[in-house]
């Protein structure tokens, strides 16, 4: 049996990806574009495609990253 994942916070997967807690609100909330290089460590830390974190509505990246981190 798997130990339960520890809840994480925006804060914490942006520190994990290397980018400020600001930056990635920007990106969540469409006001700056993900570069790729930075969307590739968001997939490491998280697991969501890169091709979501360049491509999706601002709107629909903020409910995945949401069910992120409120899934068990």
């Amino acid at each position: 049996m798997r130990p339960p994942r520890k809840r994480t916070t925006k804060k914490q997967i942006a520190r994990d990806a290397q980018i400020g807690p600001d930056f990635f609100s920007h990106i969540l909330w469409g006001r700056r574009a993900c570069p790729h290089p930075v969307a590739v460590r968001l997939e490491e830390v998280t697991g969501i495609k890169k091709d979501i974190w360049t491509s999706k509505h601002p709107k629909e990246l903020r409910n995945i990253v949401e069910e992120y981190i409120y899934s068990e």
